[in-house]
């Protein structure tokens, strides 16, 4: 192990997510925006409902699942 004094600092570091799965009750997508080096998190709007229809039709293995989870906008048993 080096000294502290010898470190490297990693470059910063930001993890937005998944656009359009969130979890925390809000269903707008939300993306990541660095301005300079300010992050920033920034949602949008788009139509929930006809997003999860359209993925619960679409034949993927636990598409329902995950339709529900983007309706809540939480996490959802299976």
């Amino acid at each position: 192990m080096l000294p502290a004094t010898e470190m490297t600092p990693l470059p910063p570091r930001a993890n937005s997510g998944s656009v359009s799965l969130s979890y925390d009750g809000d269903p707008r997508a939300a993306y990541l925006l660095l301005d300079e080096s300010t992050p920033s998190i920034r949602r949008v709007e788009y139509d929930v409902d006809k997003e999860a229809k359209a993925l619960s039709s679409c034949g993927l293995p636990h598409a329902d699942w995950i339709a529900k989870m983007l309706v809540s906008a939480k996490p959802q048993m299976p």
